[in-house]
């Protein structure tokens, strides 16, 4: 009787325990309004109405067209912001091409790396352009999601 009784209290510790961090991760999704087509982890996402959430790995993001479907994965490092900073998406731009670069929420943030596409992007840019050339930073406003 006992074990039975531990085994109940087990279950529904683990089944609270995921609702939280359910509950948690989808509190963390952001929505944007991307105007222009961009690249995650390789991948080349079209302008539209995006979601941006947490991943099914630590340290991963979805990215999510509500459009096309399309979706785009990476892992991420996190990223401290300030408190009560405003949701955005930065990107960097090479001439015309746009590299997500970092996914900033209200309380957290993270930052992807350099995929290989954005370092020939940024090595085409230095051999057109000065050796110091910078990419242009590009910021969109992002609301947190429901």
């Amino acid at each position: 009787m006992r074990k039975q009784i531990l085994n109940v209290v087990v279950t529904l510790s683990v089944i609270a325990t995921l609702s939280i961090a359910v509950f948690a991760a989808l509190n963390n999704k952001l929505e944007a309004n991307i105007p222009f087509d961009f690249m995650v982890n390789g991948k080349t996402l079209p302008a539209g109405h995006y979601t941006v959430e947490p991943g099914s790995a630590q340290n991963a993001l979805t990215i999510r067209s509500w459009e096309t479907k399309q979706a785009a994965a990476a892992i991420t490092q996190r990223l401290e912001v300030g408190a009560g900073s405003k949701p955005q998406l930065i990107f960097r731009r090479y001439g015309n091409q746009y590299f997500l670069a970092q996914v900033i929420g209200d309380a957290s943030g993270s930052e992807l790396p350099k995929s290989k596409a954005e370092r020939e992007a940024a090595k085409a840019g230095r051999d057109n352009l000065a050796m110091n050339a910078e990419p242009e930073i590009v910021k969109v406003s992002a609301q947190i999601g429901q």
